[in-house]
């Protein structure tokens, strides 16, 4: 039963994601315009940009989301974790675990007072236009129907200064949404449906 409704919430969260891909699009749309020219070797130079992007679905007590981060900012929070100073992350699951390492240090996920663990349900890799991003669908299981999601999100903080993560989450059935914006200084929110 609870495959079948994790299915459920996953197959909405991705019914979501669609719906929501022309904010998604909107918000990294800026990135070419403020990426620089390509350097005389033909790679792209870093992006100026420093934005997470996080799509969740709220059904009973099931929270399910993709988070969407530019590669090379988290190749960077990354390598300090693994002793290396240049880290290059390839699909996999060394990959899946370093990330879900990271994603559950700077990634609380509060209801009726329980921390809630993340479970990896999916990653990869896309690339948004020059720059790769690196997503994953996370699944977390509350004790008990998420009403109210006490949430402290520092991703990638610890890399830059000017972080900012943009995280909706969406209520079912009645697709109440709500968007919340962290950045230094405002961590943590409280979604209430």
């Amino acid at each position: 039963m609870t495959g079948c409704r994790s299915g459920v919430v996953l197959a909405r969260c991705l019914l979501g994601l669609a719906r929501c891909r022309l904010g998604l699009a909107f918000c990294l749309l800026a990135l070419p315009l403020l990426a620089s020219e390509a350097s005389a070797a033909g790679k792209p130079a870093a992006h100026d940009l420093h934005l997470a992007y996080g799509d969740f679905a709220v059904e009973g007590s099931l929270i399910a989301g993709r988070i969407r981060m530019f590669k090379d900012d988290l190749e960077q929070a990354l390598a300090p974790l693994v002793g290396e100073s240049n880290l290059t992350l390839e699909p996999g699951a060394e990959a899946d675990a370093l990330v879900m390492r990271y994603v559950r240090d700077n990634l609380h996920i509060r209801v009726d007072g329980q921390e809630l663990e993340a479970s990896l349900l999916g990653s990869g890799q896309d690339d948004l236009d020059l720059e790769p991003v690196w997503w994953v669908i996370v699944q977390y299981q509350a004790p008990s129907p998420a009403e109210e999601i006490h949430v402290r999100n520092t991703l990638l903080f610890d890399v830059y200064d000017d972080q900012r993560n943009v995280f909706k989450f969406v209520h079912f059935p009645d697709e109440k949404q709500r968007t919340f914006y962290f950045a230094e200084g405002e961590s943590e929110h409280v979604v209430r449906f």
